[in-house]
């Protein structure tokens, strides 16, 4: 039996292990694979010195967060250690008996809370959080109300504390990229080849005892430095393009599947279709890029062309293994390989001439705009080309039925008995309400405009937001699919027709036909003409 499938088998969702129990935490001589994996993160140190400020005063400290973050592991971690000054409800979706709901268990939770001497810790998901405020008993009104506040305002009160996963993002911005140290450190922590470490432990007890699967393989590949490192772009790419939800515990059963096989870890982290994210991975797989090379690539390979290049970089990428992972006749996983290790050297690097055939530059400017946005002041150029391509696109789409109106700097507000109804307008980046925003997050950026130097409200671009904008400019006219973007944008045109409804010059276009409406106080002035 495989040593290292059955300790791989514990990074499954579905393993018993995965789960931290309240059972778990008051265990104080139970160890698990987790012990090893444990990596402190932000919250957890805010955390206990939350606990330490607060251990002196009656208080209640709420650590909230999604199912699989770890909110029950961080608690565990300090039981022991402020078990004279807390009481802690662990999971706030559980109940202590069958008859009970989670709601009726928090009640009798913060009764015994207000009986007692101690202060409270209760890790508790967002969902659970909120039901609490509205159906939980009117015994418990101060503590509904503090709930409420927190969630409409982010408030805190004196006597009750939150502390929310959402406020400390896996991932961070360094130079112009995105990365997450924590993903970092867990995929070296599972692979690091020491004597310390469980995993490789049993990979070298399976070696000695000539055990080797597709695991022992895919465990050797994801030791890699760089296909570590496109692992950790590939969740950044799928977190900003797709919304991919990841906590910690999905993370580990991500890298339980890409483990698992039973195929190469270059094929099974784009072809798995059991594992949610995954399943957002395959639409990034580099065999979906169409371009000439690669398309060219393929055919040869299907032909069985002689590539003496190709095959000095298979044999070398096979030594270095010490097994033949890669093979002359399968262009897939070759392709997958070239991009996995498209930023690091490999081999004789055969695999640096297909690069730039997998560039999104799209992307790459997205997060450049952030780091720009995040940073105010160390690129304003790329802030400023980012305005030009927004107002293009607001005048385009406005006018989309008549973009001649678009040279003469005039928005389309509304269409009526085939005349385009529009004025002349100004739009300009808000420089003074940008130097307000603080919000740094990772996955957008807010945009602030003026329009004829009256303010509009923020609005807050994702990827999908910003690739819709660069769309429209080159001509793309929105569908069904886009239509979380699409509403976003058209409120924002919206934004800008209240703004301008109340101009004193307005123009009537029909095809050829302009009338103009000027409104000089004591009289309408009508000028008609045909351009």
């Amino acid at each position: 039996m495989s040593q290292l499938i059955t300790i791989i088998e514990k990074l499954s969702k579905s393993s018993p292990d995965a789960v931290y129990t309240p059972k778990l935490a008051l265990d104080l001589e139970s160890k698990n694979i987790f012990d090893y994996l444990y990596i402190e993160t932000d919250i957890e140190k805010d955390y206990r010195k939350l606990l330490e400020e607060k251990k002196e005063s009656k208080t209640i400290i709420f650590l909230s967060g999604s199912s699989g973050d770890g909110k029950s592991a961080i608690i565990g971690n300090n039981q022991k250690t402020y078990k004279d000054n807390y009481d802690t409800h662990i999971d706030a979706t559980h109940s202590f008996r069958p008859d009970q709901t989670a709601i009726e268990a928090l009640d009798e939770v913060f009764t015994h809370f207000k009986n007692g001497n101690k202060s409270l810790v209760v890790g508790i998901n967002i969902g659970i959080l909120l039901n609490f405020s509205r159906e939980g008993s009117d015994e418990h009104y101060d503590i509904k109300n503090a709930i409420t506040i927190y969630i409409n305002d982010k408030e805190q009160s004196e006597k009750i504390t939150f502390i929310n996963f959402e406020d400390y993002p896996k991932f961070e911005m360094t130079d112009n990229a995105i990365s997450s140290s924590f993903i970092h450190n867990l995929l070296n922590k599972i692979t690091l080849q020491s004597s310390n470490n469980p995993f490789y432990s049993a990979f070298d007890e399976d070696l000695k005892n000539n055990i080797h699967t597709t695991v022992h393989q895919n465990f050797k590949l994801l030791g890699i430095e760089a296909i570590q490192s496109s692992i950790v772009e590939l969740l950044v790419t799928i977190h900003l393009k797709y919304d991919q939800f990841l906590t910690t515990r999905g993370i580990i059963d991500f890298i339980y599947t890409v483990l698992k096989g039973p195929k190469l870890l270059i094929d099974q982290l784009f072809e798995d279709d059991t594992n949610a994210i995954i399943q957002n991975i395959r639409k990034e797989d580099p065999i979906l890029y169409r371009t000439k090379q690669l398309d060219t690539f393929i055919l040869e390979r299907s032909s069985k062309k002689n590539d003496i290049e190709l095959e000095t970089f298979i044999e070398q990428f096979n030594t270095v293994c010490k097994e033949p992972m890669l093979r002359s006749n399968d262009p897939h996983t070759l392709i997958r390989t070239f991009f996995l290790f498209r930023k690091s050297e490999c081999s004789s690097n055969y695999h640096k001439k297909f690069s730039e055939d997998y560039n999104d530059e799209a992307t790459l400017e997205f997060i450049r705009l952030i780091s720009a946005n995040n940073s105010r002041s160390d690129n304003k150029l790329i802030i400023n080309n980012f305005y030009k391509e927004m107002r293009k696109a607001i005048f385009s789409y406005a006018n989309k039925h008549a973009p001649q109106l678009t040279e003469k700097n005039l928005f389309t507000f509304s269409y009526l008995n085939s005349y385009h109804i529009c004025t002349q307008i100004k739009i300009q980046q808000d420089s003074e309400a940008l130097k307000k925003i603080t919000d740094t997050s990772i996955n957008s950026f807010k945009c602030a405009l003026k329009v004829n130097d009256h303010p509009i409200d923020t609005i807050t671009i994702s990827l999908s937001m910003y690739k819709m904008v660069l769309s429209i400019n080159q001509g793309y006219r929105p569908n069904k699919h886009d239509r979380n973007s699409i509403i976003i944008f058209e409120e924002l045109l919206e934004k800008i027709s209240d703004k301008i409804k109340s101009t004193d010059v307005l123009v009537f276009m029909k095809e050829q036909n302009e009338i103009t409406f000027t409104n000089n106080t004591d009289e309408i002035e009508v000028v008609e003409h045909v351009n």
